[in-house]
């Protein structure tokens, strides 16, 4: 694969611009791209092979980027579902939305923002949704502008389930002359770490052995640190069954003609913690085995075979679809199109942390725990108890050595902290929600 900064310095890249402007004119009429937005929950950047990793946990998603481009500094905003989610919807910060868990509420999508979904709509598409967490239903105003969408409240397994749905919905729709847009999220990957059969030894030659998770306790006592890598490998085994599914979903949309005009993006909304600084699961922290993850993107028009290494974040995801679309976005959407002009070192935020994630001890002023990526350097600030350290991922990828934080990446975070909130999501209690979230495993 060829790595480049920044489009504009590739002549494959003059091609694909030419192309994006036409189709921003209208150029595209009734053959406006299907969109297809592959999500995978709790999926790390570096366990797949196109990012590097030495095993074969992703064939699928390696051959996607191998006709794509793969963005190799995607930041996600958020290191748990909801906030991430909600900015992958609409293109905004975590500052921004406001989605988050606040005492015993839990704020989503504000259904007075556009979405990606509400957008598209407004185009003529015929939006879907196939989502596999509670987090992401109805209650919590995600399928606001979704034509048809499908939740399950927790999807351990249901991959193979979920690509069927969206290969009988094409099925039951064959005629139907509407672009489609497709929102799958896929949950398999996210603890217990449990992949089917043959898939739970491809990395543990003994499987399980019955132990799929942590053995963990408040004030960050985990009792089965011995079990570290057995539960990578687990992980890892999910990731491969997850990756042969989306075969059968690739394979199936070019069976039924889906995808000789489509749009395909693959990410995820977080990664996961094995220990790495001393925690485990995900939610807790910002750094990179939480916050870097995969972002590919494939389709007609799009340059082939490409390594991308500009910053870039979760909520370019929909200002890039409306420029491929040619959409003119809302104002304040704060992503930028990846495929024009932009400044490749531009900072990238994150926050929204919930430290209660995993059992492990609370983070004192959790709330106010932001980080920004920028060129190589990121930086990490507590607002609270003014905790600031600054991390040279060119040197340092591992994050384990803390410098001094420069004034010019302290501007950067205390600007986006200062970011006034657009939206006002509004709480959401009952115990039906407690429950779940303490069977996910956030409380």
């Amino acid at each position: 694969m060829k790595i480049c900064s920044g489009f504009l310095k590739t002549k494959k890249a003059s091609v694909l611009m030419t192309a994006l402007m036409f189709m921003g004119c209208g150029i595209m009429g009734s053959s406006k791209p299907n969109i297809v937005l592959i999500i995978i929950d709790t999926l790390r950047a570096d366990h797949l092979g196109c990012y590097g990793y030495d095993r074969e946990t992703s064939p699928v998603l390696d051959s996607l980027a191998e006709e794509g481009v793969l963005f190799s500094r995607c930041q996600a905003q958020a290191p748990w579902t909801l906030p991430a989610h909600a900015t992958i919807w609409t293109g905004l910060t975590v500052v921004s939305h406001q989605a988050r868990r606040s005492g015993t509420d839990t704020h989503g999508v504000d259904i007075s923002l556009p979405s990606i979904a509400t957008i598209l709509k407004g185009e003529g598409y015929v939006t879907l949704g196939f989502v596999n967490i509670f987090l992401l239903n109805g209650d919590f105003g995600f399928d606001n502008g979704f034509d048809h969408y499908s939740w399950y409240p927790v999807g351990d397994g249901r991959a193979e389930e979920s690509v069927s749905e969206i290969l009988q919905w094409f099925d039951d729709n064959r005629g139907n002359p509407s672009p489609k847009l497709v929102v799958l999220h896929l949950y398999d990957v996210h603890s217990p770490y449990d992949p089917p059969a043959s898939f739970d030894s491809l990395f543990s030659p003994v499987g399980t052995r019955g132990v799929t998770d942590w053995d963990a306790l408040e004030g960050g006592i985990i009792h089965n640190r011995q079990d570290r890598d057995h539960l990578v490998n687990l992980y890892d085994g999910e990731i491969a069954w997850v990756d042969s599914q989306l075969g059968r979903l690739f394979a199936g949309l070019r069976e039924r003609g889906v995808t000789d005009n489509s749009l395909i993006i693959v990410t995820s909304d977080h990664g996961e913690e094995f220990l790495e600084h001393g925690r485990i699961g995900h939610g807790q922290s910002l750094y990179q085995e939480l916050i870097h993850v995969p972002l590919i993107i494939s389709g007609n028009d799009i340059p082939a075979g490409l390594i991308d290494t500009i910053t870039a974040g979760q909520f370019d995801i929909l200002p890039t679809i409306a420029g491929y679309v040619g959409v003119t976005l809302p104002e304040g959407v704060e992503g930028v199109d990846l495929f024009l002009p932009h400044d490749p070192d531009r900072p990238i935020p994150s926050s929204g942390l919930w430290p209660g994630k995993c059992f492990l001890n609370e983070i004192e002023g959790f709330e106010t725990i932001a980080s920004v990526l920028s060129g190589r350097m990121k930086g990490i600030v507590n607002f609270t108890t003014g905790y600031e350290i600054m991390h040279d991922l060119a040197k340092d990828p591992l994050e384990l050595y803390e410098l001094p934080l420069d004034t010019v990446l302290l501007r950067n975070i205390e600007t986006y902290w200062a970011t006034p909130p657009v939206a006002n999501p509004p709480g959401v209690f009952n115990e039906g929600i407690e429950e779940s979230l303490e069977g996910l495993g956030y409380i």
